[in-house]
């Protein structure tokens, strides 16, 4: 019997990269290195109704053969996925594992209370953040365990680190493109922080997948705004600290309260570059204000202007912060993230 079966967003075959595409993807390459490709077997649960109709036959090969199972769902499958693999490992008594993706969880959960029994069913159930973990354990959930968001990339040497003195800065968004994500907030204290100095000092430049059934929206808006602000596309996966590096700072303006780790910021931190995010608690977590970068209060872009004019005066707020980003980056290498995971598996 093998060790390791993992259920999740793979996509296999595809170019996805999604959130859930790539922390799935992460964490069983992670996993890999540290018990083997050998022991492990991966089960993808893209297809939509097709899946469906496999899942039941999935999960009961994934009980019969392996001793320990992972289950990397959404919160659409959650329900689905966590309660049928709970009641079919009933005669297996495998060790099962829930590895969540975002920060969604603790409020979804207190809606549902057959999904609150499915969680309280498995055996270790991983969050990204403190405050998951806190706000789960108050619910009283016993099996709950922190693993924070990590991702395998190389963060810069000190030495190539260089400081920006001079206009214009060069700021960027690099997650989701929709409204939640704050990319609105972005530009506005973008514009407003030019308008406020007098000339351009900032400009903007905005990278990430279009939400789904945004498209319009985003390109509305961006009709509108001046040659400094621009959509840069989808920045290869491989090359986040590469594109990352080239800019003054990092603006993360999430109206997501529950948002998880957001891994972009861990890109900007790797690349030596500080994050101006909101205060939501993932970030407060992360992000030591005025150390590793600066935060703002949720959904605040007139407080994210204030923060950027005074940046412009002083730059060296957030060039004095690059280095300690890069050693923050550190805490979050795949090598001693994973073993949160790989010291629960028999």
């Amino acid at each position: 019997m093998k060790k390791v079966a993992i259920l999740g967003h793979f996509a296999f075959g595809t170019d996805k990269a999604n959130g859930q595409t790539i922390k799935t993807k992460i964490v069983a390459a992670a996993l890999k290195k540290e018990i083997g490709e050998e022991q492990m077997g991966f089960f993808d649960t893209m297809g939509g109704w097709l899946f469906l109709v496999k899942m039941p036959f999935m999960m009961l090969r994934m009980l019969w053969s392996y001793r320990n199972v992972i289950i990397m769902p959404a919160y659409k499958g959650v329900h689905l996925i966590a309660l049928l693999i709970v009641l079919l490992n009933i005669p297996f008594r495998r060790k099962l594992h829930y590895v969540v993706i975002g920060g969604w969880l603790p409020n979804y959960v207190r809606k549902y209370p057959i999904l609150r029994w499915a969680v309280r069913k498995i055996d270790v159930v991983y969050v990204e953040t403190n405050y998951m973990l806190e706000a789960l354990r108050q619910e009283g959930y016993k099996n709950i365990k922190l693993m924070p968001n990590f991702k395998p990339i190389t963060i810069k040497d000190e030495k190539d680190l260089h400081a920006v003195g001079a206009p214009p800065f060069a700021l960027c968004t690099f997650s989701r493109v929709m409204k939640e994500k704050g990319i609105e907030d972005a530009i506005y204290a973008v514009k407003k922080s030019n308008e406020t100095l007098g000339h351009k000092v900032f400009t903007l430049d905005i990278y990430g997948l279009i939400q789904k059934g945004e498209e319009q929206w985003f390109e509305q808006l961006m009709s509108r705004q001046p040659e400094e602000i621009r959509y840069c596309g989808i920045a290869p996966f491989d090359k986040s600290t590469e594109v990352l590096g080239r800019y003054f700072a990092l603006l993360f303006p999430t109206h997501f309260h529950t948002e998880g780790f957001p891994g972009t910021i861990i890109d900007a931190m790797s690349a030596g570059v500080p994050p101006i995010a909101s205060d939501c608690p993932s970030d407060k977590e992360l992000i030591a204000d005025g150390k590793t970068g600066l935060l703002f209060p949720l959904g605040n872009a007139d407080q994210l202007a204030d923060i950027l004019v005074q940046c412009a005066g002083h730059p060296a707020i957030i060039n004095d912060m690059r280095p300690l980003c890069l050693n923050k980056a550190g805490e979050y290498q795949p090598e001693k993230v994973i073993k949160a995971l790989s010291s629960e598996i028999i």
